[in-house]
């Protein structure tokens, strides 16, 4: 047996899946539990995710190596030296040309 005093109306939206109504005599509330999107006629499925990228190609631009051992990273560092030497003797002698 249902009672005036006791009954609950509900009421639910079309255009917005999940937004409810409800009302008990005086009193009434709403409430919305969904996606924040609207009703268009089909079932919403978003987008997959986008495909993985790829990894870096191998090549010899791109390659691990072991670390040089303290003698050969001393090798490296005057041969570098060396090098630059050279190139700041030939910069001040191209400026005494001039």
């Amino acid at each position: 047996m249902l009672t005036s005093q006791h009954a609950i109306a509900v009421l639910r939206s079309n255009l917005w899946p999940g937004a409810f109504a409800y009302a008990c005599g005086k009193k009434f509330e709403n409430i919305y539990v969904g996606w924040g999107l609207k009703y268009v006629g089909e079932v919403y499925s978003p987008p997959g995710p986008p495909l993985p990228l790829k990894e870096y190609p191998s090549g010899s631009e791109i390659t691990e190596l072991l670390d040089p051992s303290p003698e050969e990273e001393q090798d490296i560092k005057e041969v570098l030296e060396e090098q630059q030497a050279v190139l700041e003797e030939t910069e001040e002698s191209e400026d005494d040309e001039d």
